[in-house]
């Protein structure tokens, strides 16, 4: 069967079939689509792939690239490349996926095996490239990175981390916690670092805060009765910054060590959801409460947040967003010759639950 017979069966032209199939370059009626469609169920039509990419000079996939060092444990990337896959199929495209686990050859093997398959354009998530790689993609496909630091010829999208981990560490704040630990990934991770950058804002300012009323400063912690936030400590000599895997076995670990201690934090940020579920498995290991004897805290906006026990509190990324807006971003880039690449900061947002002493919403209705 070819394109004529359908068309011939749905009473239109060839092109108006094209058209339908390649969801495009000109629209085409309700009606007229949905007889494309009957024919070519009644048909058995199957378009031929090959002479299609020929014919637009585009194979029709688009490669996405992880950095999941934790091979696949962290909800953030198998989130993000399920809502580009959907974008990417609605817009008659196919996707190849790979996770480079932080390994630099991987992702360069990664990149050029892509490259090699002839992929219409890449999505990178936190992926390093060099310098020589970045230039061999330059012209040759467009690129997208969800990332803060990337050449100037890539589009380029992110979520402010720092100030999300400032809010987190804020909130704790406000419900009375003075000794705030971070259960973090590895600190050369950018999002990792910038997230603990925003906690450890927040600490500096409820320090200073409490000096300038009370004058009482004193070796990186404050007096009792320095007024409000009286009390906050900071910093990695206070014994309230531990680095595990970003996970949730890394949590865990990393929570244990923590909450062991003498002087223990009674409150969490965990730079991801994972850790941070990890964390609350690690305080009921401990016999400790969620929130009474320790409040935690996420990052991520996670599914999975909202299912545990208490659930927990996070600050959300609109992952579905960001990742709908770089596979259009992608499409916009392929199929319109000479577009200028972009720059997009998406704000995350504190979701309240009552794994840091909020009420708790109820699922059901």
């Amino acid at each position: 069967m070819t394109r004529n017979d359908v068309a011939r069966l749905a009473g239109t032209s060839p092109a108006v079939v094209s058209y339908v199939i390649n969801n495009g370059p000109r629209p085409v009626s309700a009606a007229a689509r949905q007889r494309v469609l009957d024919a070519i169920k009644q048909l058995g039509y199957r378009p031929n792939a090959v002479a299609r990419s020929l014919r637009s000079r585009r194979s029709w996939t688009i490669g996405v690239i992880a950095s999941d060092s934790a091979g696949g444990k962290s909800p953030f990337f198998g989130q993000f490349t399920r809502a580009c896959e959907e974008v990417a199929w609605q817009r008659g495209y196919s996707v190849l996926f790979g996770n480079s686990a932080e390994d630099p050859a991987r992702a360069e093997g990664y990149v050029r095996g892509f490259l090699e398959r002839q992929v219409d354009g890449l999505v990178l998530m936190r992926v390093p490239v060099s310098a020589d790689q970045a230039e061999e993609m330059r012209g040759r496909v467009p690129v997208v990175t969800i990332d803060h630091a990337a050449p100037p010829f890539f589009s380029r999208l992110a979520v402010d981390d720092e100030e999300g981990g400032y809010q987190a560490t804020r909130h704790l704040l406000e419900h009375g916690h003075r000794r705030i630990g971070f259960v973090g990934g590895p600190l050369d991770i950018t999002p990792v670092r910038l997230r603990a950058a925003g906690w450890r804002r927040a600490l500096q300012e409820a320090e200073a805060a409490a000096g300038s009323e009370a004058g009482l400063v004193e070796e990186g912690k404050l007096a009792k009765g320095a007024g409000p936030v009286e009390g906050v400590e900071l910093a990695k000599e206070a014994g309230l910054v531990e680095e595990g895997e970003l996970s949730l076995e890394g949590g865990y670990e990393a929570a244990l060590r923590l909450l062991s201690s003498p002087s223990r934090p009674t409150a969490l940020f965990a730079s991801i959801d994972g850790q941070a579920i990890g964390a609350m498995r690690a305080a009921a290991d401990l016999g400790l409460r969620v929130p009474g004897d320790v409040a935690v805290v996420g990052f991520d906006g996670a599914r999975e947040a909202a299912y545990t026990v208490p659930g927990l509190s996070t600050i959300s990324q609109p992952i579905d967003e960001m990742a709908r807006h770089a596979t259009e971003t992608l499409v916009g880039a392929i199929e319109s010759e000479g577009v200028e690449p972009v720059t997009k900061i998406f704000s995350a947002t504190l979701v309240t639950r009552g794994s840091c002493g909020c009420p708790e919403p109820r699922l059901h209705r």
